[in-house]
C-alpha cells in the first residue's frame, strides 16, 4: 500500500499560508479589530473545523499503518497483531478479522470485503459532512456580519442625509459624521473576508484530505481483491433461472427436461477447514505442554536424587531422553503442517481467479445450450403444427 503523507503536506500548505499571514499582519489585524463579536465566531468555527480535519487525517494515517500491517504480517505475528485491533476498527469488523485469520491468514468473502469498504466510505463521508458544515458555518457568519454592516452604514448614512437641514452647515461636523457609515461597511466587508478566507481554506485542507482517502480507497480494494476467496452462483444462470430448476416442456411428448444448475462451493467447506485446523493445532499445543509439563516433573524427580538405585537413575534418564526426542518430533511436524497450510492457503488464493474464469466459461456453455434447446423445442412445435 501507498504511504500516505498528508501530515506534509498540510505543513506545507500551512507554512504558505502562515508566511501571507506574517507578512501582511498590520492589515489583517486592522481588518479584525473592525468587527470582534463576528471575526471571533468565524475564527472560532475556522479553529474547530481545522481541528477536525486534522483528526481524520490522523485516523486516516492509523487506518493506512494497520491495514498496511494487515497485509504483510503472516502466522503468530498477525494473530497477536488483531488482539488490539479493535481500538482502531468498529467490533464486527475486529471479531471478522480475528475469525479469518486463525490460520495465519487472511482471507475474506465479497459480501466481507464490501463490508469493509463500506464502512471506510460512510466514515469518510461523515467526516466530510462535518467539514462542510464548518465551512458553511463560516459563509453564514460573514454573510450575515455583511448585512449587519450595511443595515449600520444605512442607518448612519440616512441620519447625515436628515441633519442637512438648515443654511448653516458645519463642514468638519459632516466630515466627522461618516465614521458611522464607514464603520458600518467596515464591519461588512471584515466579516466577508474572514467568513470567506476561513471557508477557502478549509476547503483546500478537505480536498487534501479528500484525495488521499481516495487514494487510500483504492489500495484498500486492490489489496481485498487478491484475499477474497468464495465461488459464488453464476450470474447467467441466476438470470435464467429463478428458482430451483428450469423446466423446457416438449409440446408433442408432453415430457419435461429439468435442468438444475450448479450450486457451486460456498465458503462453509472453508470455514471447516479452518476451524479443524485450528482445532489440531490446538490439540497439538496442548500435546506439547502435557509433554513439556512431565519432562520438568521427571526432571526435578531425578536432580532430588531421591532414587535408590541405578537401574531406576537410568530409567528415568530414559524416559527423559524420549520425551525430549518426542518434543523435537512435534515441533518438526507443527512446523511442516503450518508451512504447508501457509502454501495451500496461497495456493487457493492464487488460483482462485483461474476457477472463477472456467466457471464463468461453464456458465456461458450452460447458457448457449438452454438457448439451443429452446430452439429446438420451436423447431419441434412448427414442425407439429405444419403437420396437423
Amino acid at each position: 500500500m501507498k504511504r500516505i503523507k498528508i501530515l506534509k503536506t498540510f505543513f506545507i500548505f500551512l507554512l504558505f499560508l502562515s508566511f501571507l499571514l506574517l507578512s501582511n499582519f498590520a492589515v489583517i489585524q486592522t481588518f479584525f479589530m473592525a468587527t470582534l463579536t463576528f471575526n471571533v465566531a468565524i475564527l472560532t468555527m475556522f479553529v474547530i473545523g481545522l481541528i477536525v480535519i486534522y483528526q481524520a487525517a490522523l485516523k486516516l494515517i492509523m487506518l493506512s499503518g494497520t491495514f498496511g500491517t494487515l497485509a504483510h504480517k503472516q502466522g503468530k505475528s498477525l494473530i497477536f497483531y488483531l488482539k488490539g485491533i479493535d481500538k482502531v476498527l468498529p467490533g464486527t469488523i475486529s471479531e471478522m478479522f480475528e475469525k479469518r485469520s486463525k490460520n495465519g491468514l487472511l482471507y475474506f468473502t465479497s459480501a466481507e470485503a464490501h463490508n469493509i469498504t463500506e464502512w471506510l466510505g460512510e466514515e469518510f463521508h461523515n467526516q466530510k459532512s462535518y467539514t462542510s458544515f464548518f465551512v458553511g458555518t463560516s459563509l453564514m457568519l460573514g454573510l450575515f456580519g455583511t448585512f449587519t454592516g450595511l443595515l449600520v452604514a444605512i442607518d448612519e448614512m440616512g441620519a447625515i442625509i436628515l441633519s442637512f437641514g438648515g443654511d448653516d452647515m458645519d463642514m468638519g461636523e459632516i466630515m466627522t459624521s461618516f465614521a458611522g457609515p464607514l464603520g458600518g461597511m467596515a464591519i461588512g466587508f471584515a466579516s466577508s473576508l474572514f467568513g470567506v478566507g476561513s471557508a477557502i481554506i478549509l476547503n483546500i485542507m478537505q480536498y487534501i484530505l479528500t484525495r488521499n482517502q481516495v487514494i487510500f480507497m483504492h489500495d484498500i480494494e486492490d489489496w481485498l481483491k487478491g484475499k477474497i476467496i468464495e465461488t459464488q452462483e453464476l450470474e447467467v444462470q441466476d438470470k435464467i433461472v429463478s428458482s430451483g430448476n428450469f423446466p423446457i416442456q416438449h409440446s408433442t411428448s408432453n415430457k419435461n427436461i429439468n435442468m438444475s444448475p450448479g450450486q457451486g462451493f460456498s465458503d462453509g467447506f472453508i470455514n471447516v477447514f479452518v476451524s479443524k485446523m485450528s482445532e489440531l493445532s490446538e490439540r497439538i499445543h496442548s500435546s506439547n505442554e502435557v509433554s513439556n509439563g512431565m519432562y520438568t516433573l521427571l526432571n526435578e524427580q531425578l536432580t532430588k536424587k531421591s532414587l535408590s538405585g541405578e537401574k531406576e537413575v537410568l530409567l528415568f534418564e530414559n524416559m527423559l531422553n524420549n520425551l525430549r526426542e518426542l518434543n523435537v518430533n512435534q515441533f518438526s511436524s507443527t512446523s511442516i503442517m503450518e508451512e504447508s497450510l501457509n502454501e495451500i492457503s496461497n495456493v487457493i488464493i492464487a488460483e482462485h481467479s483461474t476457477i472463477k474464469q472456467s466457471i464463468e466459461a461453464q456458465a456461458e456453455h450452460n447458457k448457449k445450450l438452454i438457448d439451443l434447446i429452446q430452439a429446438l423445442n420451436n423447431k419441434i412445435d412448427n414442425i407439429s403444427s405444419s403437420k396437423a
